[in-house]
């Protein structure tokens, strides 16, 4: 994963970004931001934040999980060779965890902000499906990688068909469908033991040392930083005001 952040930081961002004139100005006072290198620090860190989140997601769901936790990843290829997991009922479910009583069903999430309430309406009917038409399947765990129980929101338990105020078409199967989130969540995944995220930050920890990359990422941030600068400047007059209109028809005609 650090060396594809690396690979996405040595490329020309400032030429791959798409800037949105009607937003920067708004950024540029809430920010505080007194020049365009400031700007161009803050549109750069918010470009590369939504990767940097893919990737961790990748990272955890195609690596971490599958060699370190032995679960099963059910891609696409694996889904069209393995009946039943080519029915839509399984679109939600990421991964087989291996138990002595056989497989269990794992439907992993980032956080508390991961699913809104269509997606867990629909989930609490894809696992109802599920758990009907596939009796060999007793239970279902959403992982919740960060966070804990208590800090989520109410659509997690929507999806185990419990209603909380307002009622929604949900059916209860919350006696085989389970949410764990955070440290219970790690742990379950290795036998129930609670140290396991804490020698899973080690891991990256220990990876991060590897690489060794904060000088070179300082650089590169840099030279992002004054080619931003450099495109956009001649938007700035000799009074130090910047002629936001100029710079709207710059980039959108």
């Amino acid at each position: 994963m650090i060396k594809q952040r690396m690979d996405k930081l040595r490329e020309e961002l400032y030429g791959t970004m798409a800037i949105n004139p009607l937003l920067i100005p708004i950024l540029f006072d809430l920010h505080h931001a007194d020049s365009f290198a400031e700007l161009g620090e803050l549109l750069v860190a918010g470009h590369l934040m939504s990767g940097h989140f893919t990737s961790f997601g990748k990272l955890m769901d195609e690596k971490i999980l599958t060699n370190v936790f032995r679960t099963t990843k059910l891609s696409g290829r694996f889904r069209a060779e393995n009946r039943p997991f080519i029915e839509a009922c399984f679109n939600e479910i990421d991964h087989l965890v291996p138990r002595a009583e056989g497989p269990v069903l794992l439907s992993l999430k980032s956080s508390r902000w991961t699913i809104q309430l269509t997606m867990a309406m629909e989930m609490n009917s894809a696992f109802n499906t599920i758990l009907t038409r596939h009796p060999e399947f007793e239970h279902i765990v959403v992982g919740v990688m960060y966070g804990t129980r208590a800090g989520l929101t109410d659509k997690y338990d929507i999806l185990r068909g419990i209603n909380r105020g307002k009622v929604h078409n949900v059916i209860d199967i919350q006696g085989q469908v389970s949410v764990l989130a955070g440290r219970e969540f790690w742990a379950w995944l290795n036998g129930d033991e609670p140290a396991t995220q804490d020698w899973l930050l080690e891991g990256i920890l220990e990876g991060l040392r590897q690489a060794n990359c904060r000088d070179e990422c300082r650089e590169l941030l840099a030279n992002y930083r004054d080619a931003f600068a450099q495109k956009y400047s001649g938007h700035i007059d000799e009074n130090g005001n910047i002629n936001w209109q100029q710079l709207l028809k710059d980039i959108n005609g």
